[in-house]
């Protein structure tokens, strides 16, 4: 036997064990429901349906994104400073959903992207800034990171714990409080 015909036996043999345990556990699941049934209960998301913390593909459609930094947070009110610098009130409710945390720890200032649909915001999502790049001049918290294509970032380094030296070859995640200084959040070494 060739070893490209035992290869092939060993990918049907798998296929067919795989096909066979999804059978044998669905019809496990009881003789008085039917076996798709089970699977999309265990699955959810199936085929024509949203996975559970997306958002409805239908809510989605028409709908636009906001960017800018959050102005005020109040009851029913999320209002932006769009970075054109007009301001867009929208309205919030109990569906409208803070990637990752709750709506009323947003406060002024944090940049977000909203999507926006009908002057109500869906979801909101905390912008983070990355980079990478090369640090220079490392100043007690302050240090500037030279990115790959030459642009020039100031870093806030206050959070984070081990500071980075100059000459190190970092990635950065954080928020820009200025317009320009990247507050690190996260800072990873990457290999030179």
């Amino acid at each position: 036997m060739s070893k490209k015909s035992a290869w092939a036996g060993a990918i049907v043999a798998a296929v067919g064990l795989t096909v066979g345990g999804i059978a044998v556990a669905t019809a496990a699941e009881g003789p008085d429901r039917p076996p798709n049934v089970a699977f999309a209960e265990r699955h959810l998301g199936g085929p024509g349906q949203n996975k559970p913390g997306r958002p409805d593909k239908a809510k989605l459609k028409d709908s636009t994104l906001v960017v800018g930094r959050v102005k005020s947070v109040e009851s029913g009110k999320l209002t932006i400073t769009k970075d054109d610098g007009s301001e867009v009130s929208l309205t919030t409710d109990g569906a409208t959903k803070l990637r990752g945390g709750d709506l009323a720890g947003l406060k002024a200032d944090q940049r977000v992207t909203v999507r926006v649909k009908d002057g109500k915001a869906l979801n909101v999502a905390l912008a983070k800034a990355q980079a990478r790049g090369t640090v220079k001049d490392v100043n007690g918290n302050n240090a500037t990171l030279v990115q790959v294509d030459g642009l020039q970032t100031p870093l806030d380094l206050a959070s984070v714990t081990e500071k980075p030296k100059n000459g190190d070859l970092v990635a950065v995640t954080g928020s820009v409080t200025d317009g320009k200084t990247i507050k690190v959040e996260q800072l990873r070494q990457l290999p030179k």
